[in-house]
């Protein structure tokens, strides 16, 4: 199905008419252009939504947005979950289209006030909720208001070619953005996505056994991030939707911070951030990790029965000294293992700290000495 916006007012009122009226598993292809939408679209029956004339070409709206339809919010935009909303269905595919969150625009909105009280579902560019066997092609998600650039939950995920960029603000206290949010995404791959400048945590990731995390790059050069890879629990102790890494490949994956604009380049674990279990099993190989205050922190992470497994990752630029706004001593290091993790490395890796980690590293400056 070929749908005609137009770049006025309507634009979401009638790519929303276009949806209700395609049949399943059919396509809603937009004519190249960028469309103000001033309220959320929702897809909830199997469809593919791309750019008209994109299928079976080499047009790439990462390589270049030109030739791409962009999904840009208005000023004044404030539905919960961003322009696109994915819910309660399978075999979506989103492809070869551009979500933009427009975040300097909205600097003034309801929308920022709300992202300031810790009220985030309204600075989301888009969101994929319980949807089985859908995917991301080639999509572009850049300046979310806050909270995220995409938040996904939904088994068999396939997640490829995409970017996520310029989202959220690390400077201004609420309004930092995820540039991917993976809240539950078992039997899935996350693979060859690019994740530059979000402000804080490029990819994170909540739940995916036996799932594949490979191939993404991660690149910090205009804004800090807290993280650029994370393995989390969302602060839940149920493994059948948290924590859950068994049979999970996280590998060749690239983590660029800069000078320093991580704390952490790869954080494996909740903590710091809360006292939940610690997430279970996880190969963790092969990974590059560039400029991060700390490169590997592996924190809350494996158990006796099901430990992390870590062998043949690189480490390079991690500062010498210590968090020197921390009470107890908290150096930087390349790779920090706790001693509350359980993992399986090689006996000729030994890291070079081992430490808990503490909440005063997300806002200390690094020092030579402790203050």
């Amino acid at each position: 199905m070929y749908c005609h916006l137009d770049t006025g007012g309507h634009a979401a009122t009638l790519l929303q008419e276009c949806i209700d009226r395609a049949p399943a598993f059919s396509s809603v292809e937009i004519p190249p252009g960028t469309y103000t939408l001033n309220r959320r679209v929702v897809i909830s029956r199997p469809v593919t939504l791309r750019t008209a004339g994109t299928a079976g070409t080499d047009i790439s709206c990462v390589a270049s947005s030109a030739s791409c339809a962009t999904l840009l919010a208005s000023h004044d935009f404030i539905d919960p979950y961003g322009v696109l909303l994915v819910r309660n269905t399978g075999s979506v595919m989103l492809q070869d289209l551009v979500i933009d969150g427009n975040r300097s625009a909205r600097l003034a909105s309801t929308a920022a006030r709300w992202c300031e009280r810790g009220r985030t579902a309204s600075g989301f560019n888009a969101a994929v909720l319980d949807c089985e066997g859908c995917s991301v092609d080639d999509v572009v998600s850049k300046n979310a208001l806050c909270g995220t650039g995409l938040v996904w939950s939904g088994a068999r995920a396939t997640i490829g070619r995409s970017e996520f960029r310029d989202n959220g603000d690390a400077r201004t206290p609420h309004m930092w953005a995820d540039g991917l949010t993976v809240v539950y995404a078992p039997d899935s791959t996350i693979a060859g996505n690019r994740f530059v400048d979000n402000s804080d945590i490029g990819l994170i990731v909540g739940h995916a056994a036996r799932s594949r995390i490979e191939g993404n790059t991660v690149i910090q050069r205009r804004q800090g991030a807290f993280a650029g890879l994370m393995l989390d629990n969302f602060n839940s102790n149920d493994l059948h939707w948290r924590g859950d890494f068994r049979g999970a490949t996280i590998a060749h994956n690239l983590v660029d911070c800069g000078p320093q604009l991580c704390l952490f380049g790869i954080q494996v674990g909740p903590s710091p951030w809360y006292p939940t279990r610690n997430i279970v099993g996880g190969e963790l190989f092969d990974n590059d990790v560039r400029g991060a205050r700390v490169g590997i922190n592996i924190d809350g992470a494996g158990v006796r029965l099901a430990p992390l497994s870590v062998s043949g990752n690189t480490v390079q630029g991690a500062p010498g000294g210590l968090f020197s706004d921390c009470a107890r001593a908290i150096p930087t290091a390349a790779f920090n293992l706790s001693p509350t993790s359980v993992v399986r490395m090689p006996r000729d890796v030994t890291p070079d700290a081992a430490h808990l980690s503490d909440p005063c590293q997300f806002w200390s400056a690094v020092a030579a000495t402790a203050r």
